[in-house]
Protein backbone atom coordinates (compact mmCIF):
# COMPACT_ATOMS: atom_id res chain seq x y z
CA UNK A 1 0.00 0.00 0.00
CA UNK A 2 1.28 3.41 -0.99
CA UNK A 3 1.72 5.93 1.84
CA UNK A 4 -0.37 9.08 1.46
CA UNK A 5 1.43 12.41 1.40
CA UNK A 6 -0.06 15.05 3.67
CA UNK A 7 0.39 18.70 2.80
CA UNK A 8 2.68 20.32 5.37
CA UNK A 9 0.87 23.66 4.80
CA UNK A 10 -2.71 22.63 5.48
CA UNK A 11 -2.72 18.90 6.30
CA UNK A 12 -4.86 17.89 3.29
CA UNK A 13 -3.98 14.79 1.29
CA UNK A 14 -1.79 15.65 -1.71
CA UNK A 15 -2.12 13.70 -4.95
CA UNK A 16 0.19 13.24 -7.92
CA UNK A 17 -0.06 16.05 -10.41
CA UNK A 18 1.91 18.50 -12.55
CA UNK A 19 3.24 21.87 -11.45
CA UNK A 20 4.69 24.93 -13.14
CA UNK A 21 7.98 26.32 -11.82
CA UNK A 22 8.92 29.93 -12.57
CA UNK A 23 12.35 31.51 -12.27
CA UNK A 24 13.64 35.02 -12.89
CA UNK A 25 17.40 35.39 -13.28
CA UNK A 26 18.91 38.75 -14.20
CA UNK A 27 15.99 39.83 -16.38
CA UNK A 28 15.39 36.41 -17.95
CA UNK A 29 12.13 34.63 -17.11
CA UNK A 30 12.24 30.84 -17.34
CA UNK A 31 9.07 28.78 -16.90
CA UNK A 32 9.15 24.98 -16.65
CA UNK A 33 5.76 23.32 -17.14
CA UNK A 34 4.53 19.79 -16.40
CA UNK A 35 6.90 19.18 -13.48
CA UNK A 36 5.86 16.06 -11.50
CA UNK A 37 4.61 17.19 -8.08
CA UNK A 38 2.26 16.47 -5.21
CA UNK A 39 -0.68 18.88 -5.14
CA UNK A 40 -3.25 19.22 -2.37
CA UNK A 41 -6.88 20.29 -2.80
CA UNK A 42 -5.93 23.79 -1.62
CA UNK A 43 -3.44 24.23 -4.46
CA UNK A 44 -0.18 23.80 -2.53
CA UNK A 45 2.46 22.16 -4.74
CA UNK A 46 5.46 20.12 -3.64
CA UNK A 47 8.29 18.83 -5.82
CA UNK A 48 10.62 16.13 -4.47
CA UNK A 49 14.31 16.91 -4.03
CA UNK A 50 15.51 14.80 -6.98
CA UNK A 51 13.12 16.52 -9.40
CA UNK A 52 13.88 19.99 -8.02
CA UNK A 53 17.62 19.38 -8.42
CA UNK A 54 17.18 18.30 -12.05
CA UNK A 55 14.93 21.28 -12.84
CA UNK A 56 17.48 23.64 -11.26
CA UNK A 57 20.26 22.15 -13.41
CA UNK A 58 18.10 22.57 -16.51
CA UNK A 59 17.35 26.20 -15.64
CA UNK A 60 21.06 26.91 -15.11
CA UNK A 61 21.94 25.45 -18.53
CA UNK A 62 19.13 27.31 -20.29
CA UNK A 63 20.11 30.58 -18.59
CA UNK A 64 23.75 30.15 -19.69
CA UNK A 65 22.67 29.40 -23.27
CA UNK A 66 20.29 32.38 -23.41
CA UNK A 67 22.99 34.70 -22.07
CA UNK A 68 25.55 33.38 -24.54
CA UNK A 69 23.12 33.87 -27.44
CA UNK A 70 21.92 37.30 -26.30
CA UNK A 71 25.47 38.67 -26.23
CA UNK A 72 25.36 38.43 -30.01
CA UNK A 73 22.20 40.61 -30.22
CA UNK A 74 22.03 44.43 -30.38
CA UNK A 75 21.91 46.24 -27.04
CA UNK A 76 18.23 47.31 -27.33
CA UNK A 77 16.25 44.13 -26.72
CA UNK A 78 12.99 43.27 -24.94
CA UNK A 79 12.91 41.21 -21.72
CA UNK A 80 13.78 37.59 -22.40
CA UNK A 81 11.37 34.78 -21.69
CA UNK A 82 11.90 31.04 -22.03
CA UNK A 83 9.12 28.43 -21.72
CA UNK A 84 9.91 24.73 -21.46
CA UNK A 85 7.00 22.29 -21.62
CA UNK A 86 7.17 18.53 -21.76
Amino acid sequence: MKKQFKCPECGAIARDGRAEMKYELKGTRITIQNVPAKICKNGHEFVDGYTAENVNRLVDRVFEDVNSFSKKLPKARPPRQVLIAA
